[in-house]
């Protein structure tokens, strides 16, 4: 009898350090776990405020605005490496510091809303940077200049829409706000395609279907 009491004490002793040590690991995960979702989110708002409610279509655009920004960036850091052309390595320096910029006030809207973006180009962006970095054509200017072109129409196109689809009020004005600079990008990277010695067919097969200005007419260029 006594043996068997002894055994009984010693097994719920087992059990209460079991369930302790159970108890403990599971308090461990979930901090490790708040931590980490901290971490890998967009920063919280600030105290007493909560993030604004956006549609599906402003966040697309916001994701596909930033995508814009960071790839051009990472090819104009390319092209200021690889160019011996003035002009290039200039409008390259312009595009890295008007996109930089972009990119900041466009996270400050991000972040309002509760949308975390991306610090690099997607996968496929970020072929387009690849195959530029890796580029040992005699005529990189070129290349670097054509993408520009087809980026900015690209570019051009998306936030047009944006201006005249999209509700949100924040949203629409960043993107109103940045037509008129990608515009300038736009024919300031024309005169150096010319510079370099793209035809003239060839610029103007890249600028088919690019929307007018209208909707920009009474902006200020680069408002902050």
């Amino acid at each position: 009898m006594k043996t068997y009491t002894t055994s009984v004490t010693r097994l719920m002793r087992v059990v209460k350090t079991g369930a302790a040590l159970v108890a403990a690991l599971f308090a461990a995960s979930t901090l490790q776990a708040q931590f980490l979702g901290q971490s890998s989110t967009a920063p919280p708002a600030a105290s007493g405020e909560t993030a604004a409610k956006i549609s599906h279509r402003a966040k697309d655009f916001l994701q596909d605005a930033a995508q814009a920004e960071l790839t051009e960036a990472a090819l104009a850091n390319i092209a200021q490496e690889k160019s011996q052309n003035t002009a290039v390595r200039e409008l390259a320096q312009t595009l890295r510091t008007d996109h930089q910029q972009n990119y900041a006030k466009l996270e400050s809207i991000t972040q309002a809303h509760g949308i975390a973006l991306g610090d690099f180009p997607n996968w496929v962006n970020q072929r387009t940077v690849n195959r530029l970095q890796k580029s040992s054509n005699p005529d990189f200017d070129k290349e670097y200049i054509k993408t520009v072109i087809k980026d900015r129409v690209a570019c051009i196109k998306i936030f047009d829409k944006a201006v005249a689809q999209i509700g949100e009020p924040d949203v629409k004005q960043y993107a109103q706000n940045t037509l008129p600079t990608l515009r300038s990008h736009l024919r300031r990277s024309e005169e150096t395609a010319r510079s370099v010695g793209v035809d003239e067919a060839t610029i103007s097969s890249m600028l088919k279907g690019l929307p007018t200005d209208k909707a920009e007419l009474g902006v200020a260029f680069n408002q902050n």
